[in-house]
């Protein structure tokens, strides 16, 4: 979504851009207007070179300027496919490595991929420090995440409770909590029901919707049964209409150990919705505690399900912190953010022999 919308803007502002997935989503599905290269889930050498291979037929039918690689295992097919003399690679990050790159003869595998990338973007100032240490000395420009207001804008987050709750089959006075996100081991969906566990313990009636989908679904449906929730967890699965979830909700959980600038954070903000995050990457960059959400000082549910408890009992300063929220959140609309893309990718020389 956020490669879609940024290549629209960059299109209105006279751009010419082309967005394609490298393979097929988690559970195997397809976007209809993102075709993939190659129809198969999952990482691996067959399948890097599978993609490269594709990626390479596609540049020679259809010459770039630039290749815009969002994400690592986008580089690593990018790095491969552009030939030498061919469009520019700049590599979009998004999460830093994991401790073991670091460690491990994987650093030099990266560090080869890295000479293959002529500028970066980075969501946060880590992420530029960790190509640093792979010792690239191409422009980076930190950007930070970004998403459309429009589909925000009207949000009536009354009338948006008063449906969502009619959904999930919840009264009135029962607090409902959200997790909105890939269910993927990056996300720890399971720390959301753990939370929603220890507020039921002392007392207090909340429901939690879950919206996403993912490899973990049924291993997250098993731990809402381990835990007595069957009654109290609504798994709503992939939702198209993921900024209603987020207007009906009383506040949003980001449980996830790693982030860069989460763009969930970012649509909540857009829907006047209070978050409770632990500290993850540039996430307070959007969260700012105490103002339009919180931010945890650790990853502990415990503290997090104390830091929810408040919120709850306390609706007048929800309600300032989400009205707090949608005017600090327009920063983050994708169409300042395409501007500021423009403007560098523009700074870049093309090589000989490139599209245009």
């Amino acid at each position: 979504m956020v490669a879609m919308e940024l290549a629209e803007e960059l299109d209105a502002l006279g751009h010419t851009n082309r967005v394609v997935a490298l393979g097929l989503a988690h559970d195997g599905g397809r976007d209809p207007e993102l075709p993939p290269l190659v129809a198969r889930v999952g990482v691996g050498l067959d399948v890097l070179v599978a993609d490269a291979w594709r990626l390479r037929r596609l540049l020679r039918r259809e010459p770039a300027d630039v290749v815009l690689a969002h994400g690592g295992w986008a580089v690593q097919v990018a790095a491969i496919a552009t030939p030498r003399g061919g469009p520019l690679v700049v590599w979009q990050r998004i999460l830093g490595f994991p401790d073991e790159v670091w460690r491990t003869g994987r650093r030099k595998w990266w560090e080869i991929v890295t000479r293959r990338v002529d500028a970066a973007i980075a969501l946060t100032r880590e992420l530029e420090e960790e190509l640093r240490q792979l010792h690239f000395a191409g422009p980076v420009w930190v950007i930070p995440n970004a998403r459309r207001p429009e589909r925000f804008a009207t949000l009536d987050r009354v009338a948006e409770a008063e449906w969502l709750r009619r959904e999930v089959g919840v009264d009135v006075d029962v607090a409902l909590i959200g997790f909105v996100g890939h269910l993927v081991d990056q996300k720890r969906p399971e720390r959301a029901v753990e939370v929603l566990s220890r507020l039921r313990r002392s007392g207090h009636r909340a429901h939690l919707v879950v919206a996403g989908g993912g490899p973990l679904a049924d291993e997250l449906a098993g731990a809402v049964r381990a835990h007595g929730l069957s009654d109290h967890v609504t798994l709503l699965g992939h939702r198209p209409d993921v900024e209603r979830i987020l207007a009906g909700v009383d506040l949003l959980l980001l449980t996830s150990d790693v982030e860069g600038i989460p763009g969930v954070a970012i649509e909540a903000q857009m829907a006047g919705c209070p978050v409770v995050t632990f500290p993850l990457g540039g996430v307070a960059e959007v969260v700012q505690d105490g103002v339009t959400g919180i931010v945890l000082t650790g990853h502990d549910t415990a503290s997090m399900a104390e830091q929810t408890l408040h919120l709850l009992d306390d609706p007048a300063r929800r309600l300032r912190m989400g009205e707090e929220a949608r005017a600090r959140s327009l920063q983050f609309s994708t169409g300042r953010t395409a501007k500021t893309y423009a403007d560098r990718l523009a700074t870049l020389r093309p090589r000989a022999g490139s599209g245009r």
